[in-house]
This record gives structure tokens, sequence and C-alpha cells, in this order.
């Protein structure tokens, strides 16, 4: 899981959010960084973020790094 790398190797939490909580209109399975979406099902990236994607996103977003 791309989300369980980053977080690896980046200052960020990883939520899971059921579609019950997220809304009868999101698709699932869909990856947000903040409120840009990433990935959905059927969508962009048809719902998967590959782990050098996800990892692009993130410095472009200047998400910290663990031990900076």
């Amino acid at each position: 899981m791309a989300a369980v790398d980053a977080a690896e190797v980046f200052e960020l939490e990883v939520v899971r959010i059921p579609q019950s909580i997220a809304g009868e209109n999101v698709k699932v399975p869909s990856v947000y960084l903040d409120d840009r979406l990433l990935a959905e099902i059927d969508g962009l990236r048809d719902g998967m973020i590959e782990d050098e994607d996800l990892l692009e996103e993130l410095e472009k977003a200047k998400v910290l790094k663990k031990g900076n």
C-alpha cells in the first residue's frame, strides 16, 4: 500500500474513512492529499496510486520528511 510506505518516509497520518462517512457521491477507494484528489476508482488512476506517484505528490506538497 503506497500510503503506508509513504508514512515511513514522510511526516503524515494515513486515515481510512468508510464510504458511509465519506458520503454517497464519493467513489471508493479514493486517495486524497488534503482536499486534492490523487486517485479515484473508475476515474483518476483507477483508484490506485503507485508508490513513486504518491512520493512525488508529497514532495510537491512540501510534506516534511521524517528526521528533518
